[in-house]
């Protein structure tokens, strides 16, 4: 089943990036301490089983892209020996290979491990996500004015802190993380909280689809992609806003006149567009100021951030080169209890806190 996954995999990325490759003899290896190798003479890559077994399958398709460039050094540049060096970047920009998993050590990419122990952020990218901490603790007080207050400093810092770093920052700090709740379709309200990030967060969201090697089935996704400082406050909102609309749900139930999914869904929908609305006020006078100079209007501060960082739009277009546009469809909305949902999605204060991600505890934003 891997065997045959991993030859889809490589078609696939063949035909993304429109390399012309001779496809290769797929092989598990059992080998724990390479992870990956390619053999130009018998035309096979081998990915390791403990890589398979332990690590996400994007780690996966990395450590074959890895492979892969090797391949296009043997077979476009006709370099089969090319090592590490500058036609082997040459052949991992064809394929827009992450630089994390570029150099190796010994026959491990690195890029293995830094996924799992990120590089050290910048000093100032630290002191920015401290602060953030800091504003996002004081967003837990029970006055409703002071907690509303710190969560606005925080959105504000965030605000200012990106607009800066548009003309200081040189650093091509970027990186993703999957938001992947092991299903096959996305719900309607997980796509807001994805909405939400992209026009408040400063990230960039794509939705795609995952293997899971153990149920040999393929997962909807989210994919959220920005500076690494960013990622990490954005991946934090997604699980605080998944568990706090549920929490909400549940403590108010009783009250709502509807019963079912369809007053659930209403209800979250409810709450999210009355966070929405709430963050778009907040954001307001920094976004005027931000649309005088932009001649914009409409687009949140984040928005137009983003899209003007070129160096993001290049780190965007390697993982995705043949982006397509997502259509929503209609969904049955009780708009009586959606309404209420937006009167109470107007409460929500969003504070610094651990969270759940489908049952392993992580701890984004919060102290070791």
């Amino acid at each position: 089943m891997w065997t045959r996954q991993l030859q889809k995999e490589f078609e696939y990325l063949c035909w993304v990036h429109k390399v012309n490759l001779r496809t290769p003899i797929f092989e598990i290896s059992p080998a724990k301490t390479r992870y990956g190798s390619w053999n130009p003479e018998l035309g096979t890559i081998e990915i390791s089983e403990a890589l398979v077994r332990n690590y996400s399958w994007d780690v996966v398709i990395n450590v074959l892209k890895h492979e892969m460039a090797h391949q296009v050094c043997a077979e476009i540049f006709h370099i089969p020996n090319a090592g590490h060096g500058e036609i082997y970047h040459r052949a991992c920009d064809l394929i827009g290979l992450d630089p994390r998993f570029r150099s190796s050590s010994g026959d491990l990419p690195e890029g293995v491990m830094e996924i799992v122990a990120p590089d050290e952020l910048s000093q100032e990218s630290r002191r920015f996500i401290e602060k953030v901490r800091k504003l996002l603790a004081l967003a837990q007080s029970e006055n409703e004015h002071e907690a509303n207050l710190a969560m606005a400093k925080a959105g504000e810092l965030m605000d200012k802190y990106n607009l800066r770093q548009i003309a200081e920052d040189s650093r091509e700090n970027y990186e993703n993380v999957i938001i992947n709740h092991g299903k096959k379709r996305l719900e309607r309200y997980q796509r807001k909280i994805a909405t939400i990030l992209r026009d408040f967060f400063y990230v960039y969201i794509v939705f795609s689809r995952q293997y899971d090697p153990e149920l040999d089935t393929e997962h909807k996704v989210i994919d959220i992609m920005g500076k690494k400082e960013n990622v990490e406050v954005a991946e934090f909102v997604y699980y605080f806003l998944e568990q706090k609309i549920r929490s909400l749900w549940n403590e108010n139930r009783s009250k709502l006149k509807g019963r079912g999914l369809r007053a659930r869904n209403s209800y979250f929908y409810g709450l999210l567009q009355g966070f929405y609305d709430k963050l778009k006020k907040q954001n307001s006078r920094l976004h005027e100021s931000c649309c005088k100079h932009s001649g914009s209007d409409t687009q949140t501060t984040s928005v137009l951030v983003v899209s003007s960082d070129t160096k993001l739009k290049s780190f965007v277009n390697k993982r995705y080169p043949r982006l397509g546009k997502y259509a929503a469809s209609n969904v049955k909305i009780d708009f009586d209890i959606y309404a209420q949902g937006i009167v109470d999605g107007k409460d929500i204060v969003i504070y610094r806190g651990v969270h759940s991600k489908d049952g392993n505890n992580g701890y984004a934003l919060e102290d070791a």
